[in-house]
């Protein structure tokens, strides 16, 4: 299956995972339906997640207002 035009702007991001996860993401890719290499199948998992996680958000961020005199 061709992959489908991607509406989004995207950007590189290295992910350090263990052995144990590359291997099972090679396997996966091995399979074609995730991706092509493993790389493709930790973006789509890592990209359902996030869908998930704002979808049913599990922690709130409070912005923090800055105190006068703070460097941050």
């Amino acid at each position: 299956m061709p992959k489908g035009n991607n509406l989004a702007d995207s950007s590189t991001l290295r992910v350090t995972v263990s052995v144990q996860a590359e291997k099972l993401l090679e396997q996966l890719a091995g399979q074609g339906i995730y991706g092509r290499n493993s790389a493709e199948v930790a973006a789509r998992f890592i990209d359902e997640a996030l869908k998930g996680f704002v979808d049913k958000p599990k922690l709130s961020i409070e912005r923090v207002a800055k105190r006068k005199g703070s460097e941050r």
